[in-house]
C-alpha cells in the first residue's frame, strides 16, 4: 500500500487531521442540535480536539501496518495452489523423489515466486538429505514453522505498542482536561465561569471515552490478522507433514 513507512506516517496524519477539521465543521453546522453537536465535539470537534485528532493519526497508521501484514499473509496461501507436493491418497516418496521436489521448488524460487511454504518444504528436504530420518526431519521442520511465526509475532511489537498508546492518549487529555479544570475553580462562583469548567471537564472524559472506542475497533483488526496468522501456520504445518513428510518411506 505504501512504498515508505514516512510515507504511510505522514498519510495517516493528514488523513487525521482531515477527520479532525470534519469534526469541526460538523459541530457547527449542527450548532442548533444541542445533542449532536455534543456528540461531535466529544468525538473531537472543537479546536481543543487536538488529543483525540492524535488518537485517530495512530490508530491510522496502526490500521494500515495491519492491512500490509495481513495482506502478506493471504498472498503466502497462493503458495499451496502451486502443487509443489502430491495430495494424492495412499502415495509415498521415495529419498530420489523428495529430491526432485527440493530441487522443483528451487526452480520455482528462481522464477520469482517466493512463498514461506516453499521454503518450509525446500527446508524440510534438505534436512531429510542430511540425516535420511524421518523423525529428525519432522523435528526440525516443526521447530522452524515455530520459529518463522515467532519472528512474525514478534513484528507485532510496535501495534501492541500502539494499542497501549492510544489508551495513555486518551488519559493524558482526561489529566489536562482535569487540570485545567482546577485551575479555573475559582472561576466557579461567576456566571461565565461555570460553562467554562464544564467544557474543559467534558473535553477530559470525552478523550477517554474517544480511546477506549478506538481501542476496541483497532483490537478488532489486530486479533482478526493473529487468527490468519494462526491458520497459515497451522495449514502449512499439516500440508508438510501430511503431504510430504509423512510419505517418505525408504526401502530398506
Amino acid at each position: 500500500m505504501f512504498k515508505s513507512k514516512s510515507i504511510q506516517l505522514v498519510f495517516s496524519v493528514l488523513l487525521a487531521a482531515g477527520v479532525w477539521l470534519l469534526l469541526i465543521v460538523l459541530g457547527n453546522l449542527f450548532s442548533g442540535s444541542p445533542g449532536i453537536q455534543r456528540f461531535m465535539e466529544a468525538l473531537g470537534g472543537s479546536y481543543g480536539g487536538y488529543i483525540q485528532a492524535a488518537i485517530y493519526a495512530v490508530f491510522f497508521y496502526s490500521i494500515f501496518e495491519l492491512i500490509e501484514k495481513r495482506k502478506f499473509i493471504r498472498q503466502q496461501y497462493n503458495g499451496f495452489n502451486l502443487g509443489l507436493l502430491p495430495v494424492k491418497d495412499q502415495l509415498v516418496l521415495s529419498p530420489e523423489e523428495v529430491a526432485t521436489i527440493k530441487l522443483n521448488t528451487i526452480q520455482m524460487e528462481q522464477n520469482g515466486n517466493q512463498f514461506l511454504v516453499a521454503d518450509f518444504i525446500k527446508k524440510a528436504c534438505t534436512q531429510y538429505r542430511n540425516d535420511q530420518s524421518v523423525s529428525e526431519t519432522l523435528q526440525v521442520f516443526n521447530s522452524q514453522v515455530d520459529t518463522s511465526k515467532e519472528e512474525m509475532d514478534g513484528q507485532l511489537e510496535k501495534i501492541r505498542y500502539l494499542l497501549s498508546a492510544i489508551i495513555s492518549l486518551g488519559f493524558i487529555g482526561t489529566l489536562l482536561g482535569l487540570s485545567t479544570s482546577i485551575g479555573m475553580a475559582h472561576l466557579a462562583k461567576t456566571t461565565e465561569g461555570m460553562p467554562t469548567i464544564t467544557q474543559h471537564l467534558n473535553m477530559a472524559f470525552d478523550t477517554t471515552l474517544v480511546a477506549l472506542l478506538v481501542g476496541l475497533i483497532l483490537n478488532f483488526f489486530y486479533h482478526r490478522y493473529l487468527e490468519d496468522l494462526d491458520t497459515f501456520y497451522s495449514r502449512t504445518k499439516s500440508y508438510v507433514i501430511d503431504n510430504l513428510i509423512s510419505r517418505i518411506y525408504k526401502a530398506a
